[in-house]
């Protein structure tokens, strides 16, 4: 890790136990060190699923450990809310993904009582909303180790007072969610029309043209939702396990690889380019680490606790803009409020001048 305490950020500052971190005209002026590491408190099984980005600026970061505990963190500040620790209230849960649709985050599970949870961030006291529907059923040929119920998540659209999603299961299947923010436990469930040849690993949804990418690890599938029609997928010789598309960047997707962490471009071609850090020493990557676009970047932090900023603005010369190096594992690599935060066991460490030249 670097030893940069000496730099640091001047941010506002408040501190409080609310989940909303508004900033008001007569607070002081605070220092951040440049390395903000924030600790979460330890649990049996709480590894590292997602950290999540709500839509309203005054809310705070989520982050939902492996076991469904959800730890808040105040973006600004950069302190965790203690009073607001919402741990596993004692059901046996796995999370496999976990993704935010406006100011609503979404817990995927492949065991337990419920597939999916909701969770509203808002500026009061946080609390669950099991979801009644149970759409993935593993076929019986299927062993269990072979996982059960959601696999992946994808959010869609965040309107006023509801909510759509999809959820990708271990039974090949995909599903849309429509939810009202006031029946959060009743939503509507509607079977996609894509049938993949094994558990869907990744999702994607593309604004611009209404579509939705998948993938089962070694293909690539792309379903018109307006037309309900998914043509014949493009194979892969690595594994795809994330899949980034970003608005800003409609006709772009980034596809994270086993091998490289990169792929762009056309999937009926070769990609535009590739791109990636491999660590010679490590024996495996986690299929849950993630990173993020932002803008022209793309973020992601790694198993040995490498993270690395690219600049792929010019495909025919990616440029590593930036790497550091942090003690601990990385899962989950966001950009907040134009700063890199990363999520690993046990804490969420703040990277506050890692997007500056």
């Amino acid at each position: 890790m670097e030893d940069r305490h000496g730099s640091t950020v001047s941010l506002r500052s408040r501190r409080t136990s609310s989940l909303s971190s508004e900033s008001s005209a007569d607070q002081e002026i605070v220092r951040l060190p440049v390395l903000k590491r924030v600790p979460l408190p330890k649990t049996p099984y709480g590894r590292a699923r997602r950290l999540l980005i709500p839509a309203s600026g005054n809310l705070p970061l989520v982050a939902i450990s492996m076991r469904a505990d959800a730890q808040f963190i105040n973006r600004q500040d950069q302190f965790r809310l203690t009073l607001n620790s919402l741990p596993n209230p004692g059901v046996q849960q796995h999370v496999e993904d976990a993704c935010v649709v406006g100011d609503i985050v979404v817990l995927g599970f492949n065991s337990g009582p419920s597939q999916v949870t909701f969770l509203p961030v808002t500026t009061e006291a946080p609390r669950r909303i099991d979801s009644k529907a149970l759409p993935h059923v593993s076929p019986p040929r299927m062993s269990r180790s072979s996982g059960e119920g959601v696999r992946c998540l994808a959010a869609m659209n965040a309107a006023a007072g509801s909510v759509e999603f999809f959820t990708g299961g271990h039974d090949r299947r995909i599903f849309k969610w429509s939810a009202d923010a006031q029946s959060l436990e009743e939503p509507t469930v509607t079977k996609i029309g894509a049938f993949l040849d094994s558990g869907v690993s990744a999702m994607a949804y593309r604004h611009d043209d209404n579509s939705l990418v998948s993938s089962d690890t070694k293909k690539l599938y792309v379903t018109d939702l307006t037309r309900s029609h998914t043509p014949s997928p493009a194979p892969f010789s690595n594994y795809v396990n994330q899949i980034h598309v970003d608005p800003q960047i409609p006709h772009l997707t980034l596809l994270e690889m086993a091998i490289f962490d990169r792929r762009m471009g056309g999937f009926d071609k070769a990609p535009c380019c590739t791109f990636g850090y491999r660590n010679a020493n490590a024996k495996f990557e986690q299929s849950y680490t993630k990173g993020s676009i932002h803008h022209t970047f793309f973020v992601r932090g790694h198993h040995d606790g490498t993270v690395v900023l690219w600049d792929f603005r010019n495909v025919k010369n990616i440029v590593t803009k930036r790497q550091s190096k942090l003690t601990q594992s990385v899962v989950h690599t966001v950009v907040a409020d134009s700063r890199v935060v990363t999520f690993s066991d046990g804490v969420v460490t703040f990277l506050n001048d890692f997007l500056r030249s």
